[in-house]
């Protein structure tokens, strides 16, 4: 076995042929089918039929009967990689595909960076496969705002094989086991969008540590799901970002980011004016209000 005591988690809305190839690379990559745990939100296209077709029942289906969301589907995922004594738990986007070295790569980084509590592979757009897509990011001081490392970069040697960064993409996170035991588990309430950094925040307040692994590697198709719906997208990325700056943001913090996304959506609602895109509006203004007006002590993280 490449990686033992390794459980991964896919959650599928919807997106059955990604869903099949983002197995298949992992199958490749040396996971056994019993290692992989998909959680569908109640897709209508017959996924989970293809699963069981393609794979047999080794691999877990967890079927749910409505679209519980990135966050509450993942950790249903978590719950059961827990309960069968996981050590890791990778969180995986349906959307991508794996290298074939890539599960080999994370276990050696964890081996050799035990420092470390929480790893990205690097990503690189699918459709640009030599191009990076994430890599990490690291807070500007002063601030909650990030700037990405490496985005858009072409890969290169001096790339070290380890960066440490404050924040890794939830399409490809790997997760220690003591991590969920100390912090918990995803936050609900948003379901979906900055749920990742939420959770990888309060992993710092415990010290939990975050790195890019920059020889895994893995391909991403860019929010595959999110395309279906970009109003409802729109609006959830707005209003989650706004609660987590109102949530953790101290001192001046709190104005320097009521300033920032106020530019930010300026700028994205011109774009979409100028793009011809005036469905995306509505959303974005009210994306702003309920991220600011919202009585965060009465939102509650769902019920899973």
């Amino acid at each position: 076995m490449v990686f033992p005591r390794l459980f991964i988690v896919i959650v599928n809305w919807n997106l059955k042929n990604d869903l099949l190839a983002c197995i298949d690379s992992l199958l490749v990559a040396g996971a056994e089918t019993r290692q992989i745990i998909v959680v569908d939100n109640n897709s209508t296209d017959h996924s989970i039929d293809a699963v069981h077709s393609r794979y047999g029942r080794a691999l877990t289906t967890l079927m749910a009967k409505e679209n519980l969301g990135f966050a509450k589907g993942n950790n249903w995922g978590i719950r059961h990689a827990l309960a069968q004594d996981a050590e890791w738990v990778l969180l995986l986007n349906n959307d991508t595909v794996v290298a074939p070295d890539m599960l080999f790569a994370l276990r050696k980084a964890t081996q050799q960076h035990p420092e470390y509590s929480i790893f990205s592979p690097l990503v690189f757009y699918f459709d640009q496969p030599t191009t990076i897509w994430s890599a990490g990011d690291r807070l500007i001081p002063g601030t909650l705002a990030t700037y990405h490392i490496y985005h858009k970069k072409q890969l290169n040697k001096h790339i070290p094989d380890i960066l440490d960064v404050d924040f890794v993409t939830g399409c490809g996170i790997l997760i220690n086991r003591a991590v969920f035991c100390e912090v918990g588990l995803l936050d609900t309430s948003t379901f979906m969008y900055a749920e990742e950094v939420d959770f990888i925040w309060r992993a710092r307040m415990f010290g939990h540590k975050v790195a890019c692994a920059t020889e895994a590697r893995m391909w991403h198709k860019v929010s595959m799901s999110s395309k279906q719906d970009q109003p409802k997208t729109r609006y959830l990325r707005i209003r989650n970002q706004i609660w987590f700056y109102r949530k953790y943001a101290q001192g001046t913090q709190m104005p320097i980011m009521f300033g920032f996304v106020l530019l930010r959506l300026l700028m994205k609602g011109i774009a979409d004016i100028i793009a011809q895109r005036p469905t995306l509006i509505s959303p974005l203004v009210r994306g702003w209000k309920d991220g600011w007006v919202t009585d965060l002590s009465a939102v509650r993280p769902a019920d899973d």
